[in-house]
């Protein structure tokens, strides 16, 4: 009996060429960006999960509220990780990392700038699961001056040489002993290291202020473990702790914090939560986001729908034409049971062949996905065991809900009306008909509307006004390895003729700055204020062309300047300072005493996803530098200027790689994940448009097919082709204009969700919505006008003579 179904089905399919093209390719569309955005959710949601323990795995974080600022920090004190193993029966053990800097790192010859350089607790390779090639993990960072390096960073610095014993000089200053060599980390791991150094390296391994947030702490839980009641015994022995030391410091109890509004907890973060769950400051990588996941999770769905929807259109569509077939099969005896059985085989053999010419859409288009996207995603069918059954599950789920609406209609057809020949279109299918096109057009505008808004928004945080001058500047990263000659280095390039400023600071907008606490003098103990702290010279706010709003910057005519600060508008606003000029700053912590001596306008040092925080600038005192060098340059002299700053770089770091960027590139970066959506947004709306426009050309084809006399007859009483074309178009230009009425207010909830991840973003006007619904209309206009003018211009003796 199934062969025989499959016979049939096969007939079917060689039979109606054009229809079976449509419904098979269509679906394998549908099913390819369905299999490829799976492959994404799945490889975002692996992150981590390696590690033998992840379910075991927390880390600390800070979540604070000092005065009105808000401080969700993925670090916490260098403390709290032994008291809770102490304190704390359920947790077996801890870890600590920390960066230090970046270090330049040299073995004879060779020198490079490491950024992936973390110190850590011996501890770390209890807690994490990392693979050793060379050494024993066990001992392998208890002495100081050790280091752990991966195996590409092994080959990059030894070539073929045995690393265990060698020592590696990091900034002239010190040596470390080489000794274990470990496997890379994962790509699906929330962070990644090319040096894991021994903390017992620096006397900060005994840090015991409990209020000095510099670590990320990882703990390793007891199995079943309630978090919840985890997190309460966290928070008891953290008070216990911070307690006495705000009294010390700040010179209030815990219990005062709280009653002023604020709060100081420690709260605890699954590891398998930090890659899509994680918005905290202080990450150690760029983290993901959930929201991603969800959106691309609902457009895999909706091509796969809009896909099922062609399917189901076209089925019912062309029910008549096996009208008979079905007559006759009820006529021998055939039950509806069994004529389900056959129709829904018919769409399982369809949407296996969709699914194989799926497969070969995935593995032809999966690396410009993962160009798109930064992935490393691999299709590797038959890598898992529960990769084929699951395709299999899958190519039967499509199958059935493409087919199930359509194997009942034909199955109840009654063989009497359908031999005689009295088999009618109702009005059930046709409205049916009308309802999954309408709502395949819905989803497809609610994509393109997404599409504009989001091109929209990366073009507006691109190109905003930030407060100061991002043109034209050229970053000479990692610095801090010349630090002593930085002066000298700094002279030798403003003598070039292209150099018009140039300056040096901890950071740049658009990276990592550091924080402290401060009060006003003259305020509460209670009105602490954490506020972004960024240290420079002389030269940065005119390098950046800040504007300055009142009083000064700092200046060489001034020799009490390194006691002095300029903050920003925001600062002055979130203390509450009035006639700031000549105010003082009081540091948390040690009370030094700070003279506010310029307020400069705002400017948007961080992404356009936060707010304008408060900031602070204060003045290297002498011999202290910064990792960044900031150069303006004239544009017209961009290519000698590089080459020249290289030539002066060389002189001063000797080997080391000369690392630069422009400044306007590194900001972009910030919103590379928008601009990765945008393009993928744009690229499935594309498919989506091109799946319906399938859909919607068989449905015209099959529109002009059923009404061939009535076309013929029109013309022989004198209707003109252009009549015939506004006839066979309307309908499906009514069904887009309702399409619009729907998707218009779903579009608009949904980009007004993720609009809200920006402090500055726009607004949604009216004529996105309208441009989208114009642009959909015109497609399916220009879609179904293509069967509409060769069922006009046919001759009208044809048509009339078509049976």
């Amino acid at each position: 009996m199934f062969l025989n179904y499959l016979k049939i089905a096969f007939r079917n399919l060689k039979k109606n060429k054009g229809y079976s093209f449509i419904n098979i390719f269509g679906l394998a569309v549908g099913i390819a960006c369905c299999i490829i955005i799976l492959l994404f959710i799945q490889n975002e949601f692996s992150y981590d999960k390696y590690n033998k323990n992840y379910h075991r795995i927390y880390r600390i974080c800070l979540d604070a509220k000092i005065s009105n600022n808000e401080l969700n920090s993925a670090q916490s004190s260098g403390p709290c990780g032994q008291a809770f193993v102490q304190e704390i029966p359920e947790v077996e053990n801890y870890t600590r990392l920390r960066n230090y800097g970046f270090p330049v790192i040299r073995y004879k010859d060779k020198a490079f700038s490491e950024e992936r350089f973390y110190w850590v607790d011996s501890s770390f390779f209890d807690v994490f699961t990392v693979h050793f090639i060379e050494g024993n993990p066990e001992t392998a960072l208890i002495q100081p001056n050790s280091v752990v390096i991966t195996k590409s960073t092994a080959k990059k610095y030894f070539g073929n040489e045995e690393p265990i014993g060698k020592l590696l000089n990091s900034d002239r200053r010190k040596d470390y002993m080489v000794t274990g060599v470990i496997d890379d980390f994962p790509v699906n791991s929330s962070f990644h290291f090319d040096f894991l150094g021994s903390l017992a390296s620096y006397q900060m391994e005994n840090d015991r202020s409990w209020l000095s947030n510099n670590y990320e702490t990882f703990i390793l839980v007891k199995e079943n473990v309630n978090s919840k009641e985890l997190e309460e015994k966290i928070q008891r022995v953290s008070k216990a702790h911070i307690g006495p030391e705000l009294i010390k410091v700040v010179g209030i109890t815990y219990e005062q914090m709280f009653k002023g509004g604020s709060r100081y907890n420690y709260i605890i973060q699954p590891l398998s939560d930090i890659h899509l769950r994680s918005h905290r400051s202080n990450e150690i990588e760029p983290p993901g986001d959930i929201l991603y996941v969800y959106i691309f999770s609902i457009i895999a769905f909706a091509i796969l729908l809009i896909a099922c929807i062609n399917f189901t259109n076209l089925a019912t569509a062309r029910s008549s034409g096996r009208a008979k077939e079905v007559g006759i099969r009820k006529t021998l005896g055939s039950n509806q049971a069994l004529l389900i059985r056959q129709f829904l085989t018919e769409t399982i053999l369809m949407s296996f062949i969709a699914m194989l010419f799926a497969l070969l859409i995935v593995e032809l288009f999966l690396p410009t996905f993962n160009s798109i996207a930064n992935k490393h995603l691999d299709l590797q069918i038959f890598s898992n065991y529960y990769s084929v059954p699951i395709l299999i599950v899958f190519v039967i789920i499509v199958g059935i809900i493409a087919g199930i609406y359509p194997a009942f209609v034909l199955s109840s057809l009654i063989p009497v009306k359908v031999l005689r020949g009295k088999l009618q279109r109702t009005s059930t299918k046709s409205f049916l008909r009308n309802f999954l096109v309408i709502t395949q057009f819905s989803i497809t505008i609610v994509l393109i509307v997404g599409a504009f808004i989001v091109d929209r928004q990366v073009d507006f945080v691109r190109n905003k006004k930030l407060g100061f001058n991002r043109e034209q500047i050229l970053i000479v990263k990692k610095t801090d390895d010349i630090g002593k000659d930085i002066q000298s280095f700094k002279n030798d390039i403003t003598q070039l003729s292209s150099i018009s400023d140039i300056t040096n600071s901890t950071s740049i907008p658009g990276e990592l700055f550091g924080d402290s606490a401060f009060r006003r003098e003259g305020g509460g103990t209670e009105e602490v204020h954490d506020i972004r702290l960024l240290f420079t010279d002389y030269d940065f706010i005119n390098t950046y062309q800040i504007k300055m709003l009142q009083g000064r910057f700092f200046s060489k005519d001034y020799a009490n300047d390194t006691m002095a600060v300029v903050i920003n508008e925001e600062a002055v606003k979130a203390m509450g300072i009035k006639d700031p000029l000549g105010k003082y700053l009081i540091r948390v912590g040690d009370n030094a005493k700070f003279k506010i001596i310029g307020i400069t306008d705002n400017f948007n040092f961080e992404s356009l996803h936060q707010k304008i925080q408060p900031l602070i600038f204060g003045l290297f005192r002498p011999a202290a530098f910064g990792r960044f060098v900031s150069v303006r340059f004239t544009s017209q002299y961009a290519k000698n200027a590089i080459k020249d700053i290289e030539t002066i770089w060389h002189r001063y770091a000797g080997s080391q790689a000369f690392e630069y960027s422009f400044f306007n590139d590194d900001f972009a970066k910030l919103y590379a994940s928008e601009q990765r959506t945008g393009q993928i947004f744009s690229i499935f709306s594309i498919l989506a448009i091109f799946i319906a426009c399938l859909g919607l050309l068989g449905l015209a084809a099959y529109t002009a097919e059923q009404r061939t006399k009535e076309i013929g007859i029109r013309k022989v009483l004198g209707a003109t082709v252009s009549e015939i074309i506004l006839m066979l178009t309307k309908e499906f230009t009514k069904w887009v204009l309702i399409a619009n009425i729907i998707a218009w207010p779903a579009a608009y909830f949904l980009m007004n969700g993720w609009l809200e991840n920006f402090a500055y973003r726009i607004n949604l006007n009216i004529w996105v919505f309208i441009l989208s619904g114009i642009l959909a209309l015109l497609i399916a206009v220009l879609t179904v006008s293509y069967q509409a003018i060769k069922a006009a211009i046919t001759n009208p003796v044809e048509s009339l003579r078509y049976e």
